[in-house]
């Protein structure tokens, strides 16, 4: 089993004056990042591309928050094409899917269902879908109303933040340093001690444990199309 964390960046055009396009192409994909996880939790690999918008240029907005540019997109592949050739990159062996909130999973299908891609289900390494930071903020301690950003979280375990923010590829690495830190019970809860102590969190250690499903428990619930069979057999035992 390997694990993706993956980030997208993306545009933004403003409502108004384009009250007669549907609210989830006012934001379209224009980068993607992912790193690639093993079944140890060490990283094998890095992915990056840009995704050509079908709608809308480029906004100011886009490029003061992530430094994308019109013309870092135009010889881009449109979507549908830029995630064939993601998926080609994750490949065959099962995958689990996370991300830092449910933002990016939101953006990904309505987009998706938008310009009638997957009428019946994604691909399968988009069903298993983990919102990384709802759990990473629950076993800080923390309340689900109290979600922690992803750059404290990194300052948080006294880690400079790696290459640039709103960098689709960067955000997915610095958000899989926290995925791996999981699984070193004593290393977390030292590590965690300063940002539990400024929230007032309790402690709230992962137990020792070699799977997600011990460490993440009902969480792992939220994954989507649990009723496949196929997917059904595979989380058994998770």
């Amino acid at each position: 089993m390997q694990h993706i964390f993956l980030d997208f960046e993306m545009n933004q055009a403003p409502r108004r004056g384009h009250e007669e396009v549907p609210a989830a192409l006012l934001h379209e994909i224009v980068e993607i990042g992912a790193v690639k996880l093993d079944q140890n939790y060490v990283q094998v690999g890095k992915y990056s591309a840009y995704v050509k918008p079908q709608h809308f240029p480029i906004s100011a907005t886009c490029t003061r928050v992530t430094g994308i540019t019109e013309g870092d997109v135009a010889h881009a592949k449109p979507l549908p094409e830029a995630l064939e050739d993601f998926l080609a990159w994750i490949g065959e062996e099962p995958a689990r899917t996370y991300a830092w909130s449910d933002s990016d999973k939101r953006q990904l299908f309505q987009e998706c269902a938008a310009k009638g891609l997957w009428p019946e289900k994604p691909p399968r390494p988009f069903r298993r879908w983990i919102d990384f930071q709802r759990i990473y903020t629950r076993l800080l301690g923390l309340s689900k109303r109290n979600r922690i950003s992803l750059k404290n979280a990194i300052g948080g375990i006294e880690v400079n933040f790696a290459g640039s923010q709103h960098s689709a590829a960067d955000d997915a690495e610095n958000s899989a340093v926290l995925l791996t830190l999981l699984h070193d019970k004593e290393a977390f809860a030292e590590r965690t001690r300063i940002t539990r102590e400024l929230m007032n969190a309790p402690s709230a250690a992962p137990p020792p444990a070699a799977t997600l499903g011990d460490l993440f428990g009902d969480l792992l619930s939220q994954w989507e199309f649990a009723g496949d069979e196929e997917d059904a057999e595979e989380t058994v035992g998770v």
